[in-house]
This record gives structure tokens, sequence and C-alpha cells, in this order.
């Protein structure tokens, strides 16, 4: 969707600009009241927190490939920001193995990192997917290990390419494998706009096994499909359906939709890694000409309001934890709970925010 976004930037349709009154430069890093942010961030799209809790990984969006992105941690004791992978440590380290991956996946020529999923593999070891778009569109696999004395760190692991036609977004770690979600083909790139447009079905969600290699999951389409989850215990995908204002669960066994939670606009999904059995959604309320601007201005805050819900994955019962007007952060992406606090990413913009849980909400 982001790249129908950029598309309807481009040509013009959203080149007013009142369509937003504020608009935060990355030199805004004062708190405002119990809200405080985390400057020198590039569009920390996704999250996850360390096993540990003691940090933060962060996906600094390369804008769908337009430019480079890096994986990055963010030591919550310290409020400090390092590093862990990046074009640099493509070009100049090259150390990693393909053990995980395809056989013919070699280490990317270029890192633009977008949606990526934490998990420990049946090994044990810890295992993070990146969906990458740099030159390519490919799964990206990192090994997550806490070396002495440097602490957590990454090393390349394997991929896996797309079929060449998808517009991956999001990915999500199985048992045996990934899930990944498709917004778009690369070959209706306008037709897969009208269909937004229209509400027509144009996502489809990929699966990976070593056995059995990439393989669309049958019987599941939808319009826009964002973030992705999976739940591997009760054999269950999460797909949030952006343009369908929905998240659709897709039941592994019975191979069909077994249900859905309304949530308008759910972009990412993760895991909340202080309860069992929650999901935190992060929802917009905008239309598609505010978000194309926010497209075409990604280096600034997209003031865009947005919700973080909680969703039970028994009850399928949501709850608002969190809500922004956009002003002084918009465009939330991706959320994670630690310490009763809220880490939030966003598509654009130059931070990471903070807030506490219940904000904004009545």
């Amino acid at each position: 969707m982001r790249i129908f976004l950029g598309m309807l930037a481009a040509i013009g349709l959203c080149a007013c600009s009142d369509v937003l009154n504020t608009v935060h430069t990355e030199q805004d890093c004062e708190p405002q009241g119990d809200l405080r942010v985390v400057c020198g961030i590039q569009a920390p799209e996704d999250l996850a927190a360390l096993p540990d809790h003691s940090g933060l990984l962060i996906s600094e969006y390369g804008h769908q490939g337009i430019m480079g992105g890096r994986l990055s941690l963010y030591d919550i004791a310290t409020g400090s920001t390092r590093i862990l992978y990046d074009l640099a440590s493509i070009n100049d380290l090259r150390l990693g193995q393909n053990l995980w991956g395809d056989d013919h996946c070699a280490e990317p020529e270029v890192f633009s990192p977008h949606g990526f999923d934490l998990s420990q593999r049946p090994s044990g070891r810890w295992q993070l997917l990146v969906v990458n778009h740099g030159g390519r569109d490919t799964i990206e696999m990192f090994e997550l290990m806490k070396n002495q004395p440097s602490g957590w760190a990454l090393e390349w692991r394997g991929c896996v390419m797309a079929d060449g036609n998808s517009v991956l977004n999001d990915v999500a770690a199985t048992d045996n494998g990934f899930v990944a979600s498709e917004m778009v083909q690369v070959d209706s790139f306008f037709n897969g706009g009208l269909d937004y447009i229209l509400g027509r079905q144009n996502g489809r969600l990929w699966r990976w096994t070593l056995q059995s290699g990439l393989q669309t999951v049958p019987d599941l389409q939808g319009v826009g499909f964002n973030g992705v989850v999976s739940d591997n215990q009760n054999k269950r995908f999460y797909v949030n359906a952006y343009g369908e204002n929905k998240i659709k669960i897709f039941d592994r066994i019975k191979k069909l939709t077994t249900g859905e939670v309304a949530i308008e606009k759910a972009d990412n999904t993760n895991w909340d890694s202080t309860r069992d059995g929650f999901l935190l959604v992060a929802s917009h309320q905008a239309n598609l000409l505010q978000m194309a601007w926010c497209v075409s201005h990604g280096q600034v805050n997209c003031n865009v309001p947005f919700s973080i819900y909680e969703v039970n994955i028994d009850t399928l019962q949501k709850k608002e934890i969190f809500h922004s007007d956009g002003e002084y952060f918009g465009g939330g992406t991706a959320a994670i709970h630690i310490n009763n606090q809220l880490f939030i990413g966003s598509f654009a913009g130059n931070r990471l925010l903070i807030a506490p849980m219940g904000y904004g909400v009545n």
C-alpha cells in the first residue's frame, strides 16, 4: 500500500499544504507532558522486545527500498541506540553463513528493511526475520546472540527470495519456517491501487518451509495485507487487512478464515511481551490523501491520528490502550509493552515515542 500511496503523492493528489496542520521535524525532541521521544532513529517502522526486556530491536525503514535502512538496538536503561546491521555491515564484514535459508540466496548487496519478527527456533536460538526491499524483495534471516562484553549482536544466517512479483510487508515465524504478507504485486502496480480503492482483494499470504519452499496460502486473500503474526500453539495466522479495516484469523489446520476483529486501518501487530494471549495492534485514523502526504514527507512527523489496541486472542475482544491526535507524534505503526510503558514506532520521521499505558484514552 505504501507504494500506491507514494504514487498518489508523486502525482500531486495530496500536494496541498493544508492537509496536515503541524509538521514536527527531527529536532523536536523535547517531551510533551507524559510523552517523550528518542530522536535520531530513521523511521522506526517495526519493533521487537529483546529477550531480556532490556531494550528494543528496531527496523529503521528504508521507505520501500528508496533508501538504505538498518537494524538497531535501543537500550532502555541508558537511553542509547546503536546499529546492529546496515550497509556497512554487509560490505565490510560478510561473515554470515547461509545456514537457515535457501541455498541460492546470498547476503544482500543493499539493505532496506521493513517488517520483522523475533522468535526462538526449535533449537532455542533466537531468530530475527526481516523483510528487505534492497534491490530485491527477500526475507533475511539473522541470529540474535548475546555476546560478552559487547552485549546483543546480530549475525546473518541466510535468506529467502520472494517470487519476483511480490511487494512484501511483514513476516512472522512459524514452527518450521515463516509466513510473509504481500500488499500488492509488482506487475499490477496501478491496478493494485485501484483495487485498494474499490475494495477488491489484492493481498496474499506466503508461507515458506525448507522442505516445500515458498508457496501462497490458499483460500486467504484481502485488501492491502499489512502486519502478520503467527500463533504457533493454536495454529493460526492473524493477518491485518489494512484496506478492509479488520484482522483476519486463519486456521492452519482447517485451512479457512475462522474469525475477524474490526480495527480501522490495522498496520503492524506484535505480541504483548508482558502477557500471553494478547496482541498489540496499531490503527491509523486517516484517509488515503493524508497517508500519501506522509509517505512523500517521510523525513518528518506524520501527524495522522492513531491508536494502539490490545486484542485478547481467546475472546477476540479489543480495548484501546493508547490514542494520539498525531500532533506530537503520529502515524504509529508498531507498539511494544515493557514496564507499563508503550514504545511506539512510525513509518515516517526520525523519532521513537515512549508513552504510559492508557495515554489519551477516556
